[in-house]
């Protein structure tokens, strides 16, 4: 198994984690990461501006993801910013160093041992969270949703409510096929359960509605 170089980028602890092409909002309000984020600015870099690591408490993962600033939402008068970001790469963080008011994480690219994948079980993940999709949204994805670079496993999961400890073995994962198969494990399990509740689920929200209408006559 190959080991790629090994590179350092600027380093944001947080109890969130975000797959390669999951796209997620942050509200930047310390001083030292927003000192991280002029510095993203004003040097971007194409293979990823930050490594976001999951973080709770004293316990880290080694495996995260390194993140684009994709756009600046808002910039606050105070200057905390609300921007969005995009996963473009896994990592595996060896070590943290700190140069500036921020930490930074020397770390090794995740590459996979192979790019083949198993067609039939692609297009079974593909059809199950295309229902899963629209039994939430009530809408169909378009085609689009699911072109992307990096792993098809990746997008899927991303929007499929997978917990932390499921998307740390998708970040470990070198094999799409083995990370495919996570995910329709996951998909087959939540699928019955959404579609249990949601008669409850607009139960409960057409009796709320129909209350505060009947209280605003």
């Amino acid at each position: 198994m190959s080991v790629a170089p090994t590179e350092i980028l600027p380093l944001f602890p947080l109890p969130m984690m975000v797959l390669p092409g999951e796209v997620a909002g942050l509200h930047i309000f310390e001083p030292r990461y927003r000192e991280m984020v002029t510095h993203c600015q004003l040097s971007p870099n194409p293979d990823g501006d930050f490594v976001l690591q999951y973080q709770e408490e004293e316990r880290s993962a080694a495996f995260a993801t390194a993140v684009r600033i994709a756009k600046v939402l808002h910039e606050h008068e105070d200057g905390r910013l609300d921007v969005l970001v995009e996963g473009v790469r896994r990592v595996e963080v060896i070590d943290i160093s700190q140069y500036h008011l921020y930490k930074s994480a020397k770390f090794h690219e995740v590459l996979d041992e192979t790019e083949d994948w198993d067609n039939e079980l692609a297009n079974t993940v593909y059809a199950l969270h295309r229902q899963l999709l629209v039994t939430v949204t009530g809408d169909e994805p378009p085609d689009s949703f699911y072109q992307q670079e990096g792993g098809f496993s990746f997008k899927v999961a991303a929007c499929s409510g997978m917990n932390f400890r499921s998307r740390v073995k998708l970040l470990k994962s070198r094999d799409e096929n083995e990370r495919l198969q996570r995910v329709l494990d996951h998909l087959n399990a939540t699928l019955p359960l959404i579609r249990a509740v949601l008669p409850q689920m607009h139960s409960i929200a057409g009796t709320f509605t129909l209350t505060q209408g009947l209280h605003k006559l």
